[in-house]
């Protein structure tokens, strides 16, 4: 049973695409875990939505660095919400490596608030009546950063299942399915919500081959161990 864990376990990684390393890994549990804090923090009233949440209005007011605070908190459900991005934090890096995992979080939770803010801002020129509501809306939580996240594995994977449109249909009802299990646990939508599909879009374009950003291949040496016990007497594969 030893023998087939070391064979199956270091397989199973290699597979995924990347091998991180324990700092990486590391880097990726204490963001987490500042989200957590955050999250509870905000749970128990220790700090305010008001100081943490993004909005149309604000932003244009100046206040850029919500850009930035509104993705370290998550919503409601929080439990749910926290583990669901935990494992799809850590199914990122194991997929898609740790310089997509950082930079779709970024790009794909700033660029798609901005793009979206933008837009409002532009409806609102002829009549700011039709958009005084949405400018006020707090915008706040981690579902653009885990749309990013979804783009970019959704992009390693649909590489990886080769040319035919068969194969690669497991990727759309995977990402279908993600969709509908984030809606339900929202149960509402708004405009502010297009954020979404232009965050798993940066996330998708980052992961793409034409950027250096692309999965790394696994290490020589854990290459190489993982054979060595593919090999050795009594394992399985």
């Amino acid at each position: 049973m030893d023998s087939y864990r070391r064979c199956t376990v270091p397989v199973v990684i290699r597979r995924l695409g990347t091998t991180p390393s324990p700092s990486a890994i590391g880097l990726v549990l204490a963001f987490v875990l500042t989200v957590s804090a955050l999250t509870a923090a905000q749970a128990a009233h220790a700090i305010s939505v008001e100081a943490l949440a993004a909005s149309p209005r604000n932003v244009a007011a100046g206040k850029v660095w919500l850009l930035v605070s509104s993705g370290l908190v998550v919503q409601s459900p929080l439990a749910l919400s926290l583990l669901s991005f935990t494992l799809l934090a850590l199914l990122t890096l194991f997929v898609c490596g740790s310089q997509v995992l950082w930079a779709a979080a970024f790009l794909g939770h700033v660029c798609s608030t901005l793009i979206v803010y933008a837009t409002i801002g532009v409806a609102g020129l002829g009549d700011a009546d039709r958009v005084r509501h949405v400018a006020a809306l707090q915008d706040y939580g981690v579902s653009a950063i885990a749309a990013a996240w979804l783009g970019a594995t959704a992009a390693v994977a649909w590489r990886r299942r080769g040319p035919r449109l068969m194969d690669k249909a497991p990727i759309v009802l995977s990402c279908l399915a993600v969709a509908l299990f984030a809606w339900m646990l929202r149960g509402h939508l708004n405009v502010l919500d297009s954020e979404h599909m232009l965050a798993f879009g940066i996330g998708a374009a980052l992961a793409g081959p034409r950027w250096k950003l692309a999965a790394r291949p696994a290490r020589p040496g854990f290459a190489a161990a993982a054979s060595a016990s593919q090999g050795a007497p009594g394992s399985r594969a």
